[in-house]
């Protein structure tokens, strides 16, 4: 019925929001969820997120995602991020932590325990990432950081029982992954028509 009401060629800019305001949807449902709350806040978290927001920095500049366009480059920074929080981090990292009877730590990050419920959630967020590429180098890299970025982000969901932060630092990743992406074709755009 949707498809029939917006068109094939419509269904595919609108779908990111059909499933991304059912997860807000189904996240009222959720007994368990971080989706809503405040973070629990110290000293620690702040300073690890401090130097996660440093290292998207430099980390983003690597990361090879380059939307194109002003409707997917919002996407990308805005509600990509939003969407995969709610879902990875405010949904499915709880839902795991309740599956799981002991909560043993595999790692700590900066003191941020890191649990099979984090790592799992993280291989379902990497996963998440190859539905829109085909198996190749290309989306084995974007692959790569969104599993580093699912761990990191997870654990300090995790430890803050919330996704606020974890939303700020994607959104952050984002962002510059885009902004290195749009200059660097800047570049490339001035050098080919200097060299016409």
């Amino acid at each position: 019925m949707i498809t029939r009401k917006l068109g094939m060629a419509n269904i595919n800019k609108t779908s990111i929001y059909v499933w991304g305001f059912m997860a807000v949807a189904v996240s009222f449902l959720v007994k368990e969820h971080f989706v809503y709350n405040l973070p629990a806040l110290d000293r620690q978290v702040l300073l690890v997120c401090l130097a996660l927001f440093i290292v998207n920095m430099v980390m983003a500049k690597y990361s090879g995602y380059k939307p194109i366009g002003v409707y997917n480059t919002i996407n990308f920074v805005i509600f990509y991020p939003l969407f995969e929080e709610v879902v990875f981090r405010g949904l499915i990292l709880p839902i795991l932590n309740q599956s799981f009877q002991y909560q043993y730590t595999l790692i700590e990050i900066a003191y941020l325990p890191v649990t099979i419920a984090v790592v799992i959630s993280a291989f379902l967020f990497a996963i998440a990432h190859l539905q829109y590429y085909k198996l190749n180098r290309l989306s084995i890299r974007y692959m790569c950081f969104a599993f580093i970025g699912g761990i990191l982000f997870g654990a300090i969901a995790d430890y803050t029982q919330s996704i606020f932060l974890s939303v700020l630092l994607h959104i952050e990743f984002n962002f510059l992954s885009a902004t290195y992406a749009f200059k660097q074709q800047k570049v490339q755009n001035r050098v080919h028509t200097q060299g016409s």
